[in-house]
């Protein structure tokens, strides 16, 4: 009888603590914000390629975003996270523990939006993984 008490006591105890973090669960899973302007803009998509490889991008992430010394920009892996927030900071270098060259003194934000919109023209991961 002690011990029925004792499982009662602990499944009540897990329930109680799913019903207090469950919605903390639920509430940091939302959708991020798509703030890129350009995002499916085929100008802005070129402009984009011709600024990856004016500034040496394709040199660290290969030329169709491959990878070679930087990581591939063709899948679903993504160090930092991929939605634009992210991105934007990462490429301006606002991101510790990043190794990636700094840009935000070279190009402007509307610049690295196109970068950006170039770079998710590169994907060849699974289209219901894309959240931008």
């Amino acid at each position: 009888m002690n011990e029925l008490n004792v499982t009662i006591g602990l499944l009540a105890g897990f329930f109680t603590l799913w019903c207090l973090f469950a919605p903390v669960v639920a509430e940091s899973e939302e959708e991020p914000k798509k703030l890129n302007p350009y995002t499916g803009n085929e100008q802005a998509i070129q402009e984009g390629r011709k600024l990856f490889v004016t500034y040496g991008c394709s040199g660290c992430h290969g030329l169709g975003g491959g990878g070679g010394m930087g990581h591939p920009l063709t899948d679903d892996v993504w160090k930092h996270g991929s939605d634009d927030a992210t991105l934007m900071s990462l490429i301006k270098g606002d991101l510790t523990g990043s190794t990636m060259p700094k840009f935000g003194q070279t190009l402007n934000d509307d610049q690295i939006w196109k970068l950006i919109a170039y770079v998710r023209s590169l994907y060849q991961g699974d289209p219901a993984l894309i959240k931008w």
